[in-house]
């Protein structure tokens, strides 16, 4: 099965593909969040073109896995992104993975980059 990891942001959302075969993940791309419209439309024709089975996106949380004004934003986005979508969406904990991807020395491509981290952080655990 092909994954799609999300990184979900107000204005970049940073994406990673992985699959099941490999157990591996790798940086994707990095999009524009305009509105919900084109976000959505553009992630529906990845969607179609990488042929994903499953949707992760990185559910941010804190030190005390409480909820934030961000995990409220993500909880909403993977609810609609599941109706629009009909596939199935896992949400993973992505706690430190942006400050992971900053030593990785990735500079401006930090979003895609914590998406794999993200990702990659699922894919061992299933």
């Amino acid at each position: 099965m092909k994954y799609l990891g999300i990184d979900y942001g107000e204005s970049k959302v940073g994406l990673s593909l992985g699959d099941s075969e490999s157990g591996l993940a790798f940086p994707y791309k990095i999009i524009k969040n305009n509105g919900w419209h084109n976000l959505s439309q553009e992630i529906a024709e990845i969607l179609e073109k990488e042929n994903i089975g499953k949707i992760v996106i990185g559910l941010p949380l804190n030190l005390y896995s409480k909820r934030s004004k961000q995990t409220m934003a993500v909880k909403k986005f993977a609810d609609d992104l599941a109706e629009e979508t009909e596939k199935e969406i896992a949400l993973h904990d992505e706690r430190f993975t942006s400050q992971q991807a900053q030593k990785m020395g990735s500079g401006s491509r930090d979003d895609d980059v914590a998406a794999m981290i993200m990702l990659q952080s699922y894919l061992d655990k299933v």
